[in-house]
């Protein structure tokens, strides 16, 4: 075939305009009011809308930014700080709960002025998600849920130790990545990698500097995740009546939640699939690829 000089020519412009598109994707914050909080969120992506729930004093900003271009070529991502967390504000009254987290995210959702949308919500993310399932559900068309945990009697309980780790606001940081991450050869560079895309993220405003939890937010979202939680046999028992597509996944060697728990929820959730990734509780990060593929498939 012999090229035409003016269609080379159109073919490198369109190159150069789609890298520079892509190049130039900053994360631009923005707050919303949303019951008597303001709630931190910015958004990227193209189709159809995926709310990015996130766990245990983990910000808008801790998602892994490879797994972010992933899901970002497929879907409209939001992505945000839940109540007290990085950008976000709270009340002064501790009034954090597990189901009002469901709440403010229903609020999200509606204030954007999405009908419904599609969620990924990982580690305490999953809690939250499952209770805006229960809550809300006609806001919601497909969930994923990663690492997630059923509550109350039913739920395989994390060893004390750990939890003791992750609830202790003396223990360093790196210390409590470990955690997330197998304690292997494998595990150890998957964090080193996923730190390195993280630090490269935020130099190039693909994701906002925003990593700072207070003590505060932290003994509250405590208190909500263990204590309420662990005392909660509602959430289990309204499982088997959600009517949403629900995706649940686990790394196989998670010992913050442990996959029998997914198992637990998969098994009550009518029709929900179930996948296990090689890694511990941050298996997509460590299997960004993969992960993002099995989404992109079940969210079709």
């Amino acid at each position: 075939m012999k090229w035409t000089h003016s269609l080379m020519s159109a073919i490198f412009l369109c190159i150069g305009i789609c890298s520079s598109v892509h190049a130039q994707f900053k994360a631009e914050v923005k707050t919303i009011n949303v019951s008597g909080i303001k709630i931190a969120y910015y958004i990227r992506g193209q189709g159809k809308p995926l709310i990015m729930i996130n766990g245990f004093i983990s910000t808008m900003s801790l998602w892994d930014p490879a797994l972010l271009e992933k899901l970002a070529k497929h879907n409209q991502l939001i992505l945000f700080d839940n109540r007290g967390v990085g950008l976000s504000t709270d009340t002064k009254q501790n009034n954090t709960t597990i189901s009002q987290m469901a709440d403010d995210v229903a609020g999200l959702i509606k204030k954007l002025g999405y009908e419904k949308v599609n969620i990924l919500a990982w580690s305490m993310g999953a809690r939250i998600g499952q209770q805006l399932l229960i809550r809300h559900p006609n806001l919601v068309e497909k969930a994923v849920l990663c690492s997630a945990n059923p509550g109350g009697k039913h739920e395989d309980k994390t060893a004390e130790s750990v939890e003791n780790k992750l609830n202790n606001p003396n223990i360093p940081d790196m210390e409590k990545i470990g955690l997330v991450f197998t304690n292997d050869e494998k595990g150890r560079l998957a964090a080193k990698n996923c730190l390195a895309r993280l630090k490269a993220a935020v130099a190039a405003g693909t994701i906002p500097n925003d990593f700072t939890v207070s003590k505060e937010t932290l003994m509250r979202q405590n208190r909500a995740r263990t204590i309420l939680w662990s005392n909660d046999n509602e959430n289990f028992n309204a499982l088997k009546d959600i009517k949403t597509s629900v995706l649940l996944t686990d790394g196989r060697y998670d010992i913050i939640d442990f996959p029998k728990n997914s198992v637990i929820i998969a098994n009550q959730i009518p029709y929900a699939w179930l996948a296990f990734f090689p890694g511990g509780h941050a298996f997509l990060f460590q299997e960004y690829k993969k992960f993002a593929d099995l989404v992109d498939v079940f969210l079709q």
